[in-house]
């Protein structure tokens, strides 16, 4: 049975999603394919992305969670026998590697432990290393172990280099400056129900004009209908359709979630994340748990990973926390799974209130394990 408390989504997405947005979420749909004002709430929703991420590129919402937009930016800049750099500090930058080779492409993988994350002179040595590279794949926050890895500085030796930077930044825009033209980020990867806190199902794509060069140069197809960048460049941007039918709904919610952050102010909400950040962190030392990236310049502030003390049994923890204080927490994956849990404190979740309310939760459930 759970908690009479009102129950708190308290994870690395999804994530709590605000009373306005659940009201956009419910308006009523209008057809996508059809109908004009849908065609304008895309455009301006696209404007508004844009604003978020720092950038005029091209930029596409598709119906699919984030991985849409890993995938994607894959199929369409790797072909068959291409040589690709995966900077990997963790589950999602190893999965780029799978990826990588879903397509034919060969991943020249430099990696970093799970509790670190990649230098920018170790990407540059990879890179001099190997001259038929390209295109590299990034990830900016890996949430399962809450790393985050220097975006600037990576893409400045990338740019240097003359590689198309693929960046998932899927659990940071939005919540922290990513500035895609000025840190040199070719194709920029977001996701709805992430730092946006809106419901899950909409992927985010944005393409620098170097990276199209490449997608259209390309000698074979995208092996893909669903993820093909061409088809959305030559059927929306060209001719005003969409290439599938559109997820109107989520639209509508996306939208709403992208006007309160805008009204409350990009720097705002940046600040907001950083000092909810720092007090988690703060709290959970006083309460003796450990952070689990190996520096505190690497603890990401959308996402907090936590080593389980010796005896502490993750999924019980969890199990109680939610049952006696209405409160989710994430443990984690692959390797770290039982050995590391995870509070998200992203979007609606990155406020002062329910950071308290998680600490609590979390303190007394300690004590009682």
């Amino acid at each position: 049975m759970l908690s009479a408390k009102k129950e708190l989504m308290y994870t690395a997405g999804p994530t709590e999603i605000p009373p306005r947005v659940l009201r956009a979420l419910s308006s009523k749909i209008i057809n996508p394919d059809l109908d004009e004002r849908f065609f304008e709430l895309y455009d301006s929703l696209c404007n508004k992305i844009r604003k978020v991420a720092g950038t005029r590129s091209s930029l596409f919402v598709m119906a699919g969670e984030g991985m849409v937009a890993l995938d994607s930016a894959v199929a369409n800049l790797v072909s068959r026998n291409n040589q690709v750099l995966v900077i990997s500090s963790g589950v999602f930058g190893d999965g780029f590697a799978d990826m990588v080779k879903n397509y034919g492409g060969k991943p020249n993988v430099v990696k970093a432990g799970y509790d670190d994350v990649v230098s920018p002179n170790g990407i540059e040595r990879a890179l001099e290393r190997n001259p038929k590279i390209k295109v590299a794949t990034f990830v900016h926050c890996e949430t399962p172990s809450g790393t985050i890895a220097p975006l600037e500085e990576v893409g400045k030796v990338c740019n240097d280099h003359d590689i198309i930077l693929i960046a998932d930044t899927v659990s940071t825009l939005g919540g922290l400056r990513i500035n895609k033209n000025k840190n040199n980020v070719d194709v920029c990867l977001g996701a709805s129900q992430k730092c946006f806190s809106a419901p899950p199902g909409l992927a985010i794509i944005s393409v620098s004009d170097r990276a199209w060069e490449k997608v259209e140069g390309r000698k074979a197809k995208v092996e893909s209908f669903y993820l093909d960048l061409i088809q959305w460049k030559k059927m929306w941007l060209g001719e005003r359709i969409f290439p599938y039918t559109q997820s109107v709904s989520d639209m509508f919610a996306l939208d709403m979630a992208l006007d309160m952050i805008l009204e409350e102010g990009l720097e705002s909400a940046y600040d907001r994340h950083t000092r909810v950040a720092e007090y988690i962190r703060r709290s959970c030392e006083q309460i003796g748990l450990e952070l689990y990236p190996k520096r505190l310049d690497i603890c990401s502030n959308t996402v907090t990973a936590l080593k389980l003390p010796r005896g502490i049994n993750d999924q019980k923890l969890r199990e109680r926390m939610q049952r006696k204080h209405g409160v989710t927490i994430a443990g984690s994956w692959g390797k770290l799974s039982g050995k590391v849990i995870r509070l998200g404190h992203m979007g609606y979740n990155a406020h002062q209130a329910r950071a308290h309310r998680v600490i609590e939760a979390l303190s007394e459930s300690m004590k009682a394990l």
